[in-house]
C-alpha cells in the first residue's frame, strides 16, 4: 500500500467517511443507538456531512461524519502530489459543523472548494519565500499566525486568501472597457455610475467571471455553475431571476486594488461581501454609500421595489437590507395607509420616516429600535391615540405634540429627554385633551422636567415605575 493510499485510509477512518449509498442504513443505526441526526445536504439534496448529538449524562455530544462524495471533492481540490493539504480541508469543514455553522459547513463544501485549491496552490508555491513570511507577519489580519508556513494556523479560507493574496497575478488594464463589451452585448447592465463608484450588474457567468483574478467570490470563478445556481435557484417575489450586483470604486479601473475595490450584493441570500469574501465584517453603508447620492438612491429604489412585492413587513429580506443600508425609515413606505396599528419592536429603525400619510393610525409603538427622534408629522395624526417610543435615543419631543388631541396614553421611558416642550400641555384634559396617562421616569428626563410635566399636566397621571 503506498504512503499515499495509508494517508487517504487514515483521514477516511479519523473523519469516519461514509458513502452516500449508505446513507439510510447509517442514519438508522445512528436513531436506534439513541442519536439524534441532522442531514447537512446541498441545495441539490446531496449529502455532505451527518452532525449526530447524544446526551451523556448532563453533557450533550456531538460527533461528525463525513460523506465520500465530500472526502474525494477535498482530494481532488488538493493541489499537492501526497495530498498534505486534504486534512486541513477536512478540519475546516468539520470546524464549522463543531461550531453550529452549518450554513458556512454547506457553502465552503460546495462553493469554497474550487478555490481552496487554487490557494492551496499558490501557497504551497510561495510559503518558504522569505517575502510571503514577511508580508504575512506584517498582516494585521493575520497577526494570530506565529508561523505562515504552517496551514494548519490557518482557521478560514478567507485566512488563507489573505496571506496568498500578494501572490496573485492581476491586470486591471482593459477590465473597464470588458465591462462595456458586456454591457454592449446584453450580457451586462451598468446600474449607475457617478465620479467614485461602478454599478455593474452582470446578467451571464461569462460577464461575471471578469472578477476571477480580483475577488474571492465563487460567482465569478471560471468552470463551476455557482453565478447560475444564485441568480436562477434564489427568485425575486415576481417569480423572475434574481440579480448580482458588484459595486466597484472607479479607482480600481487605474489599477488601485485594495480591500474595498470591490463588492459583491446579492439580496435575495442575504449576502454582501467584500472583496475578500468577507461578509462578517463588511459595513457597505459607512464606506460607500454614505459617500455617494448616486449608489445610495439607486439601491434604496431598487430595495424599496422589492419590498413592495412581498407585500409585508414581516419576514421581508429586503426591508431587513435596507435597515442595514441605513433606509430605515424607508419602512413606512411600504406600509398600507389604512392600517390603523403600527409596531416594531426589538428592530433596528433609528430613523421614522414622514407618517402624514397614515390619516387612520391609532397605535403607534416603536420600542428599543434606536430611535433617535421623532418625525413632526406624527403630530399631523389627528386619530392617534396610543404612542409608545421607550428605551430609544430620543433627546427630544417634537414642539407640535399639543396638536394630538385624542391622544391617550405616552410612553417615553428609557429616553434621556433633555426639555419637556410647553407645547405639551395642549395634551390635558384641562386644555381640551385627552390624555389620561404619561410613563416616564424621572432618572431619565431630570427633576426639573418631570416637575414641568406635573404642572403642564395637571389632569393626567404621570407613571415612573421607578
Amino acid at each position: 500500500m503506498s504512503s499515499i493510499t495509508e494517508r487517504l485510509k487514515f483521514l477516511s477512518d479519523k473523519f469516519d467517511i461514509f458513502d452516500s449509498k449508505c446513507l439510510e442504513s447509517k442514519v438508522n443505526k445512528l436513531n436506534s443507538d439513541g442519536y439524534d441526526v441532522i442531514k447537512m445536504t446541498s441545495d441539490d439534496d446531496d449529502c455532505l456531512a451527518i452532525v449526530s448529538t447524544i446526551d451523556v449524562g448532563d453533557k450533550v455530544k456531538s460527533y461528525f461524519s463525513i460523506s465520500k462524495n465530500m472526502f474525494d471533492t477535498m482530494v481532488d481540490s488538493d493541489p499537492t502530489p501526497n495530498k498534505m493539504y486534504t486534512q486541513w480541508m477536512l478540519n475546516t469543514f468539520q470546524r464549522l459543523l463543531k461550531n453550529g455553522k452549518y450554513v458556512e459547513a454547506v457553502r465552503f463544501g460546495v462553493e469554497d472548494l474550487p478555490l481552496a485549491k487554487e490557494y492551496l496552490g499558490i501557497f504551497e508555491a510561495n510559503k518558504r519565500k522569505q517575502k510571503f513570511k514577511n508580508l504575512c507577519s506584517g498582516s494585521y489580519v493575520l497577526k494570530n499566525i506565529s508561523d505562515p508556513t504552517d496551514i494548519n494556523q490557518y482557521k478560514s479560507l478567507s485566512q488563507l486568501y489573505d496571506a496568498v493574496d500578494p501572490f496573485i497575478v492581476r491586470d486591471a488594464s482593459g477590465i473597464e472597457q470588458l465591462l462595456y463589451k458586456f454591457v454592449d452585448s446584453g450580457q451586462a447592465e451598468i446600474g449607475v455610475r457617478d465620479r467614485k463608484y461602478t454599478v455593474y450588474v452582470p446578467l451571464t457567468r461569462d460577464a461575471s467571471v471578469v472578477f476571477d483574478s480580483f475577488a474571492n467570490w465563487c460567482t465569478c470563478k471560471s468552470g463551476n455553475g455557482m453565478f447560475q445556481h444564485y441568480t436562477n435557484n434564489y427568485k425575486v417575489p415576481n417569480g423572475k431571476k434574481s440579480k448580482i450586483y458588484i459595486i466597484i470604486n472607479n479607482e480600481f479601473f487605474s489599477g488601485k486594488v485594495n480591500d474595498d475595490s470591490l463588492y459583491q450584493i446579492h439580496f435575495e441570500s442575504d449576502q454582501v461581501k467584500d472583496r475578500k469574501n468577507d461578509f462578517s465584517n463588511t459595513s457597505l453603508y459607512d464606506k460607500v454609500l454614505m459617500n455617494s447620492d448616486g449608489l445610495s438612491n439607486y439601491f434604496q429604489e431598487i430595495l424599496l421595489d422589492l419590498s413592495r412585492m412581498v407585500k409585508s413587513v414581516n419576514n421581508n429580506q429586503y426591508l431587513n437590507h435596507l435597515i442595514k443600508f441605513g433606509f430605515s425609515d424607508s419602512l413606512f413606505e411600504i406600509m398600507e395607509e389604512t392600517t390603523p396599528i403600527i409596531i416594531f419592536k426589538d428592530r433596528e429603525v433609528p430613523k421614522m420616516g414622514d407618517l402624514s400619510k397614515f390619516k387612520n393610525l391609532e397605535t403607534l409603538e416603536m420600542n428599543n429600535t434606536n430611535l433617535v427622534s421623532i418625525h413632526p408629522s406624527v403630530c399631523t395624526l389627528q386619530n392617534l391615540e396610543v404612542m409608545v417610543v421607550r428605551d430609544n435615543k430620543l433627546t427630544s419631543i417634537p414642539q407640535e405634540i399639543g396638536n394630538l388631541k385624542k391622544l391617550v396614553f405616552l410612553n417615553i421611558l428609557g429616553n434621556k429627554i433633555n426639555e419637556i416642550p410647553d407645547t405639551i400641555k395642549y395634551l390635558d384634559k384641562s386644555n381640551g385633551g385627552c390624555l389620561h396617562r404619561v410613563a416616564v421616569s424621572l432618572n431619565d428626563i431630570g427633576d426639573d422636567n418631570y416637575q414641568k410635566l406635573k404642572r403642564l399636566l395637571p389632569n393626567t397621571q404621570i407613571v415612573d415605575p421607578q
